[in-house]
């Protein structure tokens, strides 16, 4: 175990759910390397080494790893994709990128070779720490679906602007610090009760608003300038539809936290009027929870994509249709590195204007 902890491995950012991965790695004897957000200088060293054409995701995972090459880490992990999304090509693109600039670090994927992924092989962790490994993971995920789903209705109604966000970043460093799985079911209890403190007016009605999109601007708050927070001070009680308790369940058919979960046949069956052929990514679910939400009365829809994204590109006439014959509006934002804070806060405050006066004059 004490020479596995000398070996580090970063892991890509994937908002808070990065703390659960976290554990895991350490859990399995491995000192994990990781933030919850893009920093400003991975994010410059991204933008330095990567090619133009390319999108902000993979400038933001390449600098990550730069950075990460910067601290020693001989080991990185990136998540795989199947099908037509680009995102297929870029764990050997970027290792390709990272050789030629002499870097040492391997980035493993996180698809599966035969019976285990090529990352579990190599570290080969005893089948008990694994499997604890695995149990801290998923119970940590439960708090964060927790956590962020208590966050997203509060914060619209907080008295005091910030008190539901210092409450949750406060949460989540306890959660961080905790790597026992009995503690962990002990702050998740006292965690569900915590936002009831913070002072609400409960006498608004909030708007209720949907975020799809790309993962990794749905999910990296340095990407899409803090969407969340943006909208719920705003008044607005979000809905991020990628919760990594929901998303486990749509890819294995199981309940893993306390929200419901769709299974990805279901969410396909859904969509299928709309969309009958795959393209990638997340865009069938973009399609589907944008159904799912008229049907059960939102308010709007925001939908988060890297500029360029194919996947999510491919599927915007579509969202558009349906926003007119189903009466949900949706605002499409792309996100580059060009893309400023100002501007999204812009268009964001624009649009929740419109959806206050569509609620005033009657027509949702």
């Amino acid at each position: 175990m004490e020479a596995r902890m000398s070996e580090k491995l970063a892991i890509p950012n994937l908002g808070n759910y990065t703390i659960a991965l976290d554990s895991a790695v350490r859990a399995m004897g491995i000192e994990p390397w990781s933030s919850t957000e893009t920093s400003a200088y991975a994010m410059e060293l991204g933008l330095r080494a990567a090619p133009d054409s390319l999108c902000l995701p993979f400038k933001a995972h390449l600098g990550h790893f730069i950075e990460a090459d910067n601290a020693g880490c001989g080991h990185a992990l990136m998540v795989n994709s199947v099908g037509s999304c680009r995102l297929t090509y870029y764990r050997g693109l970027i290792e390709k990128i990272l050789k030629e600039m002499g870097r040492k670090i391997h980035v493993w994927g996180l698809g599966f070779d035969g019976i285990k992924p090529p990352v579990i092989r190599y570290f080969d962790p005893d089948m008990i720490s694994f499997v604890k490994a695995i149990l801290l993971a998923v119970e940590k995920i439960k708090v964060i679906d927790t956590l962020e789903i208590a966050a997203w209705k509060t914060r619209p109604l907080e008295m005091n602007r910030g008190d539901t966000s210092h409450l949750l970043k406060r949460s989540l460093r306890e959660l961080a610090e905790t790597n026992v799985k009995k503690e962990v079911r002990k702050l998740h209890s006292e965690f569900a009760k915590a936002f009831q403190n913070i002072p609400q007016d409960t006498s608004q009605k909030p708007l209720r608003i949907g975020l799809v999109g790309e993962v990794s601007v749905l999910r990296d708050k340095t990407l899409n300038h803090h969407i969340e927070e943006c909208l719920g001070h705003l008044g607005a009680e979000v809905r991020n539809f990628f919760l990594l308790g929901a998303e486990l369940g749509n890819i294995f058919g199981i309940s893993v936290g306390g929200t419901k979960t769709h299974t990805r046949k279901y969410l396909a069956k859904t969509a299928k009027p709309w969309l009958n052929h795959p393209v990638g990514g997340h865009a069938l679910d973009s399609v589907a929870h944008t159904l799912l939400c008229a049907e059960k009365g939102f308010d709007a829809m925001v939908h988060l994509a890297p500029a360029g994204c194919m996947p999510e590109v491919s599927v915007r006439p579509i969202l558009s249709a349906i926003s007119k014959e189903k009466n949900i509006p949706v605002l499409e934002l792309s996100f580059d590195e060009h893309t400023s804070a100002l501007g999204t806060l812009t268009r964001v405050e624009a649009f929740m204007d419109i959806l206050k006066t569509r609620r005033r004059k009657g027509l949702v």
